[in-house]
């Protein structure tokens, strides 16, 4: 099971009914936010100064031309970043991985396996050969200084899913959309459809297995993807994801305790 964090009951109602909000990665770097949400080194594999200035001898190594050096950083520039959307959630029910959170969303992991179904080529010669997807999900990888994160080989869709063990009680998992400024005004003002037959039994079923995806931008700038299988959802399911509130009560005069208020699809 995975658990979306969200700071708005309605936002919580619209995942739980099927559609996802994608928001671009650039959106969690320049980001001011003291909840979680934020990191200035999404993208890049970054070693902060109280681990190399201990333990130099701990840095990776990387080469140019021929000519090796410790590496304490590899960042790509916003440009090549802000072709990355994600959708983040967490392996974990804890009410503090996000702290401003107010609601979290029950989702299974198979809604992203259903997305990858219908946005990856069925033909081999229209795949990315960059090692980059259209649509990924999957586990964030954590590392450090003495634990470094698996090298890409071919698979460049992974460089999204490192972040450093300061972030690591977050336990995140995230779906991801890689796509070009092109793609983004186009689906804009014509959305894109994705569907497949469905068939029960050898039966065809009288609807289809049925993504729809648009972009926008929000009220504060941030440039969003959707993705809208509500349909499919209300078809398939006997009702909207379970939403889950988290309510703040004061112990004491100096701390406050975070609890979780079950609201069966709400």
């Amino acid at each position: 099971m995975l658990y979306k964090f969200t700071n708005s009951h309605a936002i919580s109602r619209h995942i739980s009914i099927g559609i996802f909000r994608f928001y671009e990665l650039t959106k969690y770097i320049k980001m001011e936010d003291g909840a979680g949400r934020s990191d200035l080194n999404e993208g890049s594999v970054s070693f902060p100064e109280n681990e190399y200035g201990v333990h130099p001898e701990r840095l990776p190594i990387a080469s140019f031309r021929g000519v090796k050096f410790k590496c304490i950083s590899i960042r790509p520039d916003d440009k090549y970043i802000s072709q990355y959307f994600v959708f983040c959630m967490s392996t974990v029910m804890a009410t503090d991985a996000i702290s401003d959170a107010t609601h979290l969303v029950e989702l299974n992991e198979d809604i992203f396996e259903t997305f990858e179904m219908l946005l990856t080529p069925r033909e081999k010669d229209q795949q990315d050969i960059s090692g980059h997807k259209f649509f990924s999900h999957g586990p964030v990888e954590y590392y450090n200084i003495a634990k470094h994160p698996t090298p890409l080989g071919q698979e460049k869709w992974r460089e999204i899913y490192s972040k450093h063990s300061d972030f690591q009680h977050q336990c995140e998992y995230r779906a991801a959309l890689f796509v070009s400024d092109d793609f983004f005004d186009r689906i804009q003002h014509e959305p894109m459809v994705s569907a497949r037959a469905i068939y029960r039994e050898g039966i065809k079923l009288d609807f289809d297995l049925k993504v729809v995806i648009q972009s926008g931008t929000d009220a504060d700038g941030w440039r969003y993807i959707e993705l809208d299988a509500s349909e499919v959802s209300a078809n398939l399911t006997d009702g909207p994801s379970r939403v889950i509130e988290i309510t703040t009560s004061s112990s004491s005069a100096f701390s406050e305790n975070r609890r979780l208020t079950i609201r069966e699809g709400q």
